[in-house]
């Protein structure tokens, strides 16, 4: 892709536009995702002269030989760029923990993060989980995120059902490009709050936003075509039990879009074999395990490529192993796909497993957010207690 490369192995801007050819030659089909950007992005290293542009405003994307200015200008140290071209360095986390220099609409690139993350990984070969990087910094920032780096924000929300009051004015903070998962006690309002986030409630108080817009001023219409861009795993696959596999996993793109019956049976079939099920497409939902319809029902929630996902308690009726299987998958999809994922759960192994930011719900507010090796080490008692299943705390049986 790249031609003139001058430079040496060891130096820092040589590695980066190295890797990021590579990447864009490897032929995988998740890396044609990344021209959704329509964004330019500047990586440069503290210390050096040169940059690396990725065009990612060209079908397919470039990285442009001069390293020119760009709309996103993201500023690694040594150590964060050398983490970056292993794929280990989660990028949105550092931003949250206020340990990377980025300028720009962030939020274009943020979509596809994950991918180009991902891509990196595979090149490297690496097996470490991408994080923030280390450093006291990372723990020790906790404020509100700028919304320019939000897939979903809920402010002030608050639900009642007669006299029992659900959300008792929650704040989440969803950062784009993540697997964020919303954790807590069963019956503590969190898929209350997820069917607020795609409109499918209002709230008594309160506003949701979706990318910067706001539901609350959404009329009818504008909350319907909002829904094309936000795929739903329901928490029972809610599959139409008169279809298919085939015939469910089509039904948005035959309702939604004007494809042929050629163009929808391509992408259908993309996605089913993603998910493992080429192979079931004429079984009913009656025919099939629950792990099967879990599979099912994410391969229709990402069938018209949305940029969030939103996954409904997806572990419920599967035992530990089929669990973990899911929560493989998930990952999988993130990285092949880019965006940003909600997981609703209060299984604490699928959280460990995936969570790369944690929001704990309890007593209809959050209790405490932010990235997973901050929640998961935290010493607030009732997240403590919860994640370790622990007796003794503020969490009882009345509670």
């Amino acid at each position: 892709m790249v031609s003139d490369i001058n430079g040496h192995a060891g130096d820092l801007p040589f590695r980066l536009r190295e890797a990021l050819s590579d990447v864009l030659d490897s032929g995988r089909d998740a890396v044609a995702r990344l021209k959704y950007a329509h964004t330019t992005v500047r990586f440069t290293v503290i210390g050096e002269d040169a940059g690396v542009t990725l065009l990612l405003d060209r079908a397919p994307p470039e990285v442009a030989v001069n390293g020119d200015a760009a709309e996103v200008e993201i500023e690694f140290t040594p150590e964060q760029a050398a983490r970056f071209v292993d794929g280990v360095l989660h990028i949105p986390a550092a931003l949250e923990a206020g340990v990377l220099v980025a300028r720009g609409p962030l939020r274009r690139y943020l979509e596809v993060d994950p991918i180009l993350r991902g891509a990196l990984r595979k090149r490297a070969g690496s097996v470490e989980r991408a994080s923030a990087g280390s450093g006291p910094q990372v723990a020790a920032r906790d404020a509100q995120l700028p919304a320019d780096l939000l897939a979903i924000e809920t402010r002030d929300l608050h639900k009642s059902f007669g006299r029992n009051a659900i959300l008792r004015g929650v704040d989440l903070q969803v950062p784009e490009g993540v697997i964020s998962i919303v954790i807590g006690p069963s019956g503590t309002g969190k898929s209350v709050l997820l069917n607020h986030t795609i409109g499918l409630m209002q709230a008594d108080r309160g506003d949701v936003l979706v990318r910067g817009r706001s539901l609350a001023k959404m009329s009818r219409s504008e909350i319907l075509a909002l829904r094309l861009e936000v795929g739903v795993m329901f928490q029972d696959g809610a599959l139409f039990s008169a279809m298919n596999v085939y015939d469910n996993t089509a039904f948005p793109l035959r309702q939604h879009t004007d494809l042929p019956e050629e163009a929808v049976r391509e992408i259908v079939m993309r996605h089913l074999s993603s998910v493992g099920l080429a192979d079931a497409v004429h079984r009913r939902p009656g025919e099939l395990s629950g792990g099967m319809r879990k599979r099912a029902g994410l391969a229709r929630a990402l069938v018209l490529d949305p940029g969030i996902i939103l996954c409904d308690e997806p572990d419920s009726g599967l035992d530990p192993v089929r669990t973990a299987l899911l929560g493989e998958l998930l990952m999988e999809q993130h990285a092949e796909m880019g965006g940003t994922m909600l997981v609703i759960t209060h299984n604490i192994a699928l959280a460990k497993r995936v969570a790369e930011h944690v929001s704990v719900l309890w007593q209809g507010k959050i209790m405490e957010s932010g990235s997973a090796e901050k929640i998961f080490s935290s010493e607030n008692p009732f997240v403590r207690q919860f994640l370790e299943s622990q007796t003794e705390g503020p969490l009882g049986m009345d509670a």
